[in-house]
């Protein structure tokens, strides 16, 4: 009976401290852009063309108007952040004249 006392005591006790670990929250910041939303920006569309597909940028240069960034982090609960950046120029007149970063539209991809 002293055995299975002692057995039941420490089952017990392995159940109630393997409970104790530190809750881990997935955390998503930014702008999430999809290929389907990129496939619809092209060169030549003003900023409130764009603006109305993707949202407004998470990060835009105070002094200068012509670069929008859009960002987007996924720090998982556990294991490595991801982070993808999409920039797109502007020229003087506010029409789109290049898109870089992370994310490329497929030429072929439909959605």
């Amino acid at each position: 009976m002293r055995t299975f006392s002692f057995l039941a005591s420490t089952l017990l006790l392995c159940t109630t401290l393997s409970a104790c670990s530190i809750y881990r929250v997935n955390v998503q910041q930014g702008n999430v852009v999809s290929q389907k939303e990129l496939a619809q920006i092209h060169k030549g569309m003003d900023k409130a063309e764009v603006s109305a597909v993707l949202g407004a940028p998470l990060l835009q240069d105070p002094w200068s108007s012509d670069e929008w960034v859009y960002s987007y982090s996924d720090k998982p609960a556990y294991g490595s952040t991801t982070v993808r950046n999409v920039i797109l120029h502007f020229s003087r007149d506010g029409s789109l004249q290049s898109i870089s970063g992370d994310v490329k539209a497929l030429a072929g991809e439909k959605g």
